[in-house]
């Protein structure tokens, strides 16, 4: 069984990120293969890294972090997946606060006594919602993929954004309000596309890796 993880990083719960999150994802339910949830990080209670360095020596089995918060029942489903895709809105030209808090703290897996290097050869996927065009869909996506790469993890892309997914807000990236709408992203029909293709490409690539492990009897 494949395990997809999908974390919106918005901190407005039910939101165009999230949406479009749902929405990449949902076809997935069809595989009877692959297992996915996602992670809606604006429903969790948690503050960003202290750089208390409390997990380069004294993480234990299933104790990851220092700080008792919301994120404590997260750590192990990022664990536990094969392909995880990160999906931020666009704040500044950048990826959320929210989202940069999460990732600060996922120096768990980075410098961790116990568990550093444990997401190595996991599939990453990023996902970026901007309200108009030229936003900072680019410089979102670049960064999540950094992060991936900080892991030693796999960078999937969708083809259609060339470095991940992503979708506009507003109608035609225009930046303008349309009342009545609160999902304009899901009228993005190339933003839809991509978070497909996106996910289609994390599976296939978590795949190819778990054959490949079964294959080194891993």
């Amino acid at each position: 069984m494949i395990k997809l993880l999908g974390i919106c990083g918005s901190p407005v719960s039910g939101g165009n990120t999230e949406a479009l999150l749902r929405a990449s994802m949902a076809h997935v339910d069809a595989m009877q293969d692959v297992e996915a949830e996602v992670v809606t990080l604006g429903d969790l209670s948690f503050s960003g890294c202290l750089h208390c360095n409390w997990c380069v020596k004294k993480q234990t089995e299933g104790k990851f972090c220092s700080q008792e918060d919301d994120l404590a029942a997260v750590y192990p489903k990022i664990l536990a997946a094969d392909g995880i895709i990160l999906a931020s809105p666009v704040h500044f030209g950048r990826l959320s606060g929210t989202m940069a808090n999460m990732v600060d703290r996922l120096r768990a897996f980075v410098h961790g006594n116990l568990y550093r290097e444990r997401l190595r050869n996991k599939v990453g996927g990023s996902l970026a919602v901007a309200f108009f065009r030229g936003g900072g869909v680019e410089t979102t996506l670049a960064t999540l993929n950094a992060v991936f790469l900080v892991f030693e993890m796999l960078v999937a892309t969708s083809r259609l954004y060339q470095i991940g997914a992503a979708g506009l807000s507003s109608l035609g990236g225009t930046g303008k309000v349309t009342r009545g709408v609160r999902h304009m992203a899901m009228e993005d029909d190339f933003g839809v596309a991509s978070g497909r293709m996106l996910v289609d490409r994390v599976i296939e690539l978590a795949r190819i890796v778990r054959a490949g492990q079964e294959a080194l009897g891993k």
